[in-house]
C-alpha cells in the first residue's frame, strides 16, 4: 500500500502561483502517475483509492483525463474504490447539477462568487484565520462533529488526529494552497468522467462505502445518487456499501473497511487477474483544517 499526502496538503509541500504551480485535480492526477511509473514495477496492476476529494483523483488517473496524450497507467488499473466521493475539487461543481432551475443557478452563483470575493479569495483574511483563528480546541471541536456517529468519539479524535490537521495548516504556502483549491476551477464531476470514459469506467471494478451521515457529501447529493443508481444494475461493476457514518466514515467507524477490504480481496482473487503482482495507492485529501472537508 502507498499513501500519498497530494501536493498542497497534509505533510507534502505547498508551492503555490510563484512556483508556478495551479491546484487542479488534474495537477493531483498526473503526479499520481508519476508515482506510479517511478515507484511501481511496471508489470504490477494497481488499484486506486480516495476519499472525498481523493477520489476525484483517483478517477482522473485511472481514466488518464488529466493527460493531453495516452498514458500507461489506465492500461494497469485493476479497480477504483471511493469513500463518500466529492463533486470536484471544490463546491463550484454543484452547479452543474441538472435538477437546478434557472433562478437556483443565478442565487448559487452569486453565493460562491461573493465567499470566493469575501473569504476564499482573501488572502490575508485567510492567513488571520489560519494563524490566529484555528486553534487545536476549535479543530478538536469540528472534528468531533464529524465523529458524530462512533461509538467513542473522543478517543478517535486524538491528539494525532488533530495534529494532523493543525500543523499542516500553519505550513509556509498552506493559505494559498487553500485559496486556490476553493477558487481554482473545480474540474471534471464524476458524472462528467463516466459519460468521456464510459466504456473503460463500465469495464472496471468500483466500490464506494458511503456514510449516511454525511453532510459534506450527502448520498442524497448528486454524486451519491449517480452511483446509487450505477450500483443498482445486477449487470454492472459498481457496488457500494452504505455505512452509519459521516464523511471520514474509514476513520470514525473502522469496521466499515472491511467493505473495502473484502472488495479488493474479490478482484485480486478474479481469475483475470496476477496475484503475484499487485499495488494500491491511496491519494488521500489530508485536510488544512475543517475547511479543506469538501
Amino acid at each position: 500500500v502507498h499513501a500519498l499526502d497530494l501536493l498542497g496538503q497534509g505533510k507534502s509541500a505547498k508551492p503555490g502561483r510563484s512556483d508556478n504551480v495551479e491546484y487542479s485535480i488534474n495537477l493531483w492526477a498526473q503526479m499520481v502517475e508519476e508515482y506510479t511509473e517511478k515507484f511501481i514495477p511496471r508489470q504490477t496492476r494497481v488499484v486506486l483509492i480516495g476519499n472525498s476529494l481523493g477520489s476525484m483523483v483517483a478517477l482522473s488517473a485511472a481514466t488518464g483525463d488529466h493527460r493531453e496524450t495516452a498514458g500507461s497507467l489506465p492500461s494497469r488499473i485493476q479497480g477504483i474504490g471511493m469513500y463518500n466521493c466529492g463533486i470536484g475539487m471544490n463546491s463550484r461543481n454543484l452547479l452543474k447539477d441538472p435538477n437546478l432551475n434557472s433562478f437556483q443557478r443565478v442565487i448559487f452563483t452569486a453565493l460562491f462568487n461573493t465567499l470566493d470575493s469575501l473569504i476564499f479569495g482573501n488572502i490575508p483574511l485567510l492567513t488571520y484565520v489560519l494563524e490566529d483563528v484555528v486553534t487545536k480546541d476549535l479543530l478538536r471541536n469540528a472534528l468531533l462533529g464529524l465523529y458524530q456517529c462512533s461509538s467513542e468519539p473522543e478517543r478517535r479524535v486524538d491528539d494525532v488526529l488533530v495534529d494532523s490537521f493543525y500543523f499542516p495548516a500553519k505550513d509556509q504556502g498552506s493559505v494559498e494552497a487553500l485559496s486556490q483549491i476553493y477558487t481554482n476551477d473545480a474540474g471534471k464531476t464524476p458524472m462528467e468522467l463516466h459519460s468521456d470514459y464510459s466504456e473503460f469506467l463500465n469495464d472496471i471494478p468500483l466500490h464506494l462505502v458511503w456514510g449516511t451521515k454525511d453532510n459534506v457529501t450527502p448520498i442524497a447529493g448528486p454524486v451519491g445518487q449517480f452511483y446509487m443508481d450505477l450500483a443498482k444494475n445486477p449487470e454492472g461493476k459498481v457496488s457500494l456499501s452504505l455505512v452509519d457514518a459521516g464523511h471520514i466514515p474509514f476513520d470514525e467507524i473502522p469496521d466499515c473497511n472491511n467493505f473495502m477490504i473484502e472488495w479488493l480481496d474479490g478482484i485480486i482473487a478474479s481469475p483475470e487477474y496476477d496475484t503475484a503482482s499487485k499495488a494500491s495507492i491511496f491519494p488521500w485529501a489530508m485536510p488544512l483544517g475543517k475547511f479543506m472537508q469538501s
